[in-house]
């Protein structure tokens, strides 16, 4: 008799990046799928620069963007308080989707 061996585990590109409660709090908010869109153009941006693209007050962008650092979803990058995709993402600058392992986000809603 022959067993079939146990699955091997999901790859790495697999494992989710993000858990989904804190996935699902940070994209509760069409202004954080829009810094989320804005940060997809592959340039870290500071604060002030998001807001004025976004049309809404930094101490408001600033909120957004610490919901999405609590989630991983950005991080702030070394030269200044330039905001960016998280490391661990798998996202490819120009290609209008993250893939965060549990599912892809589709960032080209504003394009």
């Amino acid at each position: 008799m022959t067993m079939n061996p146990e699955p091997n585990p999901p790859a790495a590109s697999q494992q989710p990046v993000v858990s989904v409660k804190d996935l699902s709090r940070a994209l509760a908010d069409p202004t954080r799928w829009r810094l989320l869109w804005e940060l997809g153009q592959g340039e870290a941006l500071p604060v002030m620069e998001l807001a004025r693209r976004v049309g809404r007050p930094a101490s408001l962008i600033s909120k957004h963007l610490g919901i999405l650092r609590k989630a991983g979803l950005v991080v702030i990058g070394y030269y200044g308080r330039l905001y960016q995709y998280a490391p661990a993402l798998r996202y490819v600058p120009g290609a209008r989707t993250v893939d965060l392992g549990q599912c892809v986000m589709k960032l080209d809603v504003w394009g």
